[in-house]
């Protein structure tokens, strides 16, 4: 199992470096594919993936000693053969001359911010150090990336080798990232010519780097729906958040207390020492569930955008996506302990305790990472019934009746529990509508705060928002 592993991986590797080879940088396109590039990449190696050609003036010199040879023992001309051999030794030395100053650099590639938003520009530095003991010949280079982006190739001027000061440059770009999700970005992309202009070398250098691009985060207005109707909602009337997880009392002065502990106010008003006391404060509970079911996205197609690993998706899921993070972080933000569920296997990080600073961040980079999951029907069948107190919202495409029938068992009587559904049939607004939920049918072009704000009317109608 390792060994297929390992295998895998290496396969991986030789694909993407080679796919990387065939597009840049003279296509002026980072990343895309087509059939060539697939087919080309499907058998390529390490070694394939180092292309050595002629130039079109190699190609023309060529064709010229060609002529020549020809017509020097068709004419019986024998001073052609002259200008055949001088033809093609001038290209066979531009082919060994490139081979031969082939670059050898180490790649360090740094992305600011490290985690980027869909959408939102990040800047790409490349630290380029210059492994050969000689200078390296002027090129042109580009950074292979999974997504088609029109950027033209940069100049690069030689780097100096050896003990040289100046055998380290930096260099940059800027991407913009289409939508969320986990990139590979790389290898760096390097073409090179002889002096002579007869050929022309292409290869890929250094590694690949993971770019994390999590879903854009919408800052939902506080005119939303009340959390506070239902059953035992006494916890969830409105909570003000503050830095600090303890809420201030007091108590009558004991000996032995610090004096630092004494409030005044209040030893004043009662006539008597009053200490600080502190008193936890529990913060209610929210669920959230996210279908992550294929069956539940019609619309689900292959995604390309990242070439090299194609997945399902759907603009409906990406919304799904879109609005969990927000409404994750709205609910956090608001006082709540939010738990997410996943109607497939899970793949989303929680929250994590409010004390612990880096919780959003993990929730945020699953989301970059989550994907419609082929699933069968186990999983929601041996679900039982759930108590746990609290709202809960469902973010859904057109699922299926047996995830209707699961999201049902999942609330509790008398809790809040609101349903944003894209583009969903009749008969699953009915059936839900029917068991408690409130739902609120959007597009996939449909703000998420306009949905939000749409949660807090009867009929969740998107007002502005079609």
């Amino acid at each position: 199992m390792a060994n297929r592993r390992v295998r895998r991986r290496q396969l991986q590797q030789r694909e993407r470096a080679a796919a990387a080879v065939r597009r840049a940088p003279r296509g002026q396109t980072r990343g895309g594919s087509n059939a060539s590039d697939r087919s080309f990449g499907s058998r390529g190696t390490l070694a394939r993936a180092q292309r050595l050609l002629p130039s079109a003036r190699g190609v023309g010199t060529a064709l010229v000693g060609v002529l020549a040879f020809v017509f020097a023992y068709s004419a019986g001309r024998r001073e052609a053969l002259v200008v055949a051999a001088a033809a093609f030794l001038l290209v066979g030395t531009g082919l060994l001359v490139a081979r031969i100053r082939r670059p050898r650099f180490e790649v360090v590639r740094l992305f600011s911010p490290p985690v980027v938003s869909a959408g939102a520009p990040v800047q790409v530095s490349l630290r380029i150090r210059n492994l050969a003991a000689g200078a390296s010949p002027q090129l042109l280079w580009n950074d292979a990336i999974p997504w088609q982006e029109f950027i033209p190739p940069q100049e690069l001027l030689p780097i100096g080798g050896g003990t040289s000061q100046h055998r380290v440059v930096t260099v940059g770009y800027e991407l913009l990232p289409p939508r969320r999700g986990l990139y590979e970005i790389g290898p760096l992309v390097v073409e090179h010519e002889d002096p002579y202009g007869m050929s022309r070398s292409t290869l890929a250098l250094g590694d690949a780097d993971r770019l994390v691009v999590v879903p854009a985060i919408v800052d939902l207005p506080t005119g939303g729906p009340n959390l506070a109707d239902g059953e035992g909602s006494a916890q969830l009337v409105q909570r003000r958040v503050t830095g600090n997880d303890d809420d201030l009392t007091t108590r009558e002065y004991r000996a032995g207390d610090a004096l630092r502990r004494v409030h005044w106010r209040a030893s004043a008003r009662r006539g008597q020492l009053m200490v600080r006391q502190e008193e936890h404060r529990s913060h209610p509970d929210a669920r959230i569930v996210l279908d992550t079911r294929l069956a539940g996205y019609p619309d689900a197609d292959i995604d390309d955008s990242d070439s090299w690993h194609p997945t399902s998706s759907s603009d409906a899921f990406e919304w799904g996506v879109k609005m969990l993070a927000s409404l994750g972080v709205h609910l956090d933000s608001s006082g709540f302990s939010v738990a997410v569920e996943e109607t497939a296997k899970p793949q989303i990080d929680p929250l994590g305790e409010r004390w612990d600073g880096s919780r959003r961040e993990g929730f945020l980079t699953s989301l970059a990472g989550v994907s419609l999951v082929d699933d069968g029907p186990d999983r929601l069948q041996r679900a039982g019934v759930v108590d746990a107190p609290g709202p809960i919202f469902a973010v859904l495409g057109d699922p299926e009746d047996l995830t209707v029938s699961w999201l049902i068992r999942h609330r509790r009587a008398g809790d809040v529990a609101i349903a944003f559904l894209v583009e969903p049939r009749p008969a699953v607004l009915d059936r839900l509508n029917g068991a408690g939920w409130l739902c609120v049918p959007v597009h996939p072009w449909d703000d998420p705060a306009a949905a939000w704000k749409a949660a807090s009317t009867e009929a969740g109608y998107i007002r502005g928002a079609h």
